[in-house]
């Protein structure tokens, strides 16, 4: 009974990313499954359609360095927040849960309209002989490749949630282990570095407002992965248009939708996101993306010296 009771505290703190990664692989599965429908009812027989990308960047055959350039920029993401230990599951539960959203919004696309194969040469190994939901888990571990998921990239999707994970959550944190080591090295110059360099502006709250240093460097390898996208012609430009687009605004309202939940808690799907959240507070209470609710802090007015309606003068 003892182990219980000191158990379900964290049972409890970690439910809802629970229920987000539950989220994200169902969508993530539901994706692979429709990714093998869409795959054999894509016309290969078909050329590829005209593209503006496909004519500017020349074509890079080693379509493979994608999914290298992904997982280097997950790899990135887990190092930056895993270790901190204030927001980290703030960040991964809202980083499953857009990703998942992303999913089911690709899911419907790539099966409600069939676009031709860009890239050249490219033949699946998706067979009859199987099911969707079976092929769908070879499709999951890398044993079967598809071409006709196109619309829109899933690749693009990944970029931009590890950009805006670093935009959103990011503080200038990550340079404190190399102030660490300089000093303990027995560095002792300073250095004087811009205020923007270094760190995001924050907003009333603590929540970043602006790109620094780190940001513009990430965002600067995302915008390089969706020319080799490009370039690769594993998709069309226009699929890298879209879920570049659609990730940002997905991002982007969900979070602002945060930000507003205690004042909507009297609806049900809001009661939801409050216990997903971890909120706790009334209307008035502003929402951190990173600290949470923060009380707000009533503002005493100056005395007015007036005594008589004559006192006052125009």
């Amino acid at each position: 009974m003892v182990f219980i009771c000191v158990t379900c505290p964290c049972i409890k703190k970690y439910l809802p990313l629970l229920s987000s990664i539950i989220f994200f692989l169902i969508l993530f599965y539901t994706n692979a499954v429709v990714t093998t429908i869409a795959d054999r009812i894509a016309p290969y027989y078909q050329p590829a359609l005209p593209d503006i990308g496909h004519k500017i960047l020349p074509y890079w055959s080693y379509y493979q360095i994608n999914n290298y350039l992904i997982i280097i920029g997950y790899v990135f993401v887990f190092i930056r927040f895993l270790p901190q230990s204030d927001i980290r599951i703030t960040v991964f539960r809202r980083w499953f849960f857009v990703q998942g959203l992303m999913f089911g919004m690709r899911s419907v696309s790539i099966f409600v309209t069939s676009l031709t194969v860009p890239q050249p040469g490219c033949v699946t190994n998706i067979t009859e002989l199987a099911t969707p939901a079976v092929e769908a888990f070879y499709v999951i571990f890398a044993l079967r490749s598809t071409c006709g998921d196109v619309l829109f990239s899933g690749h693009t999707v990944a970029f931009t949630i590890c950009a805006l994970c670093w935009t959103t959550y990011a503080r200038g944190e990550e340079y404190r282990p190399f102030v660490f080591i300089y000093r303990k090295c027995g560095f002792t110059r300073e250095f004087h570095f811009p205020e923007w360099f270094i760190r995001p502006k924050l907003d009333a709250v603590g929540d970043p407002m602006t790109l620094y240093l780190t940001t513009y460097i990430v965002w600067s390898y995302s915008v390089a992965g969706y020319l080799i996208i490009i370039a690769t012609r594993f998709h069309y430009t226009v699929d890298v248009f879209l879920g570049c687009l659609l990730t940002v605004l997905t991002w982007y309202t969900y979070h602002s939708y945060v930000k507003r939940l205690l004042e909507k808690r009297r609806f049900l799907i809001a009661r939801i996101f409050v216990w997903f959240e971890g909120l706790e507070g009334d209307a008035s209470t502003s929402i951190s993306l990173l600290n949470g609710p923060v009380p707000n802090q009533p503002t005493e007015l100056p005395p007015v010296a007036v005594v008589s309606a004559g006192d006052a003068r125009f």
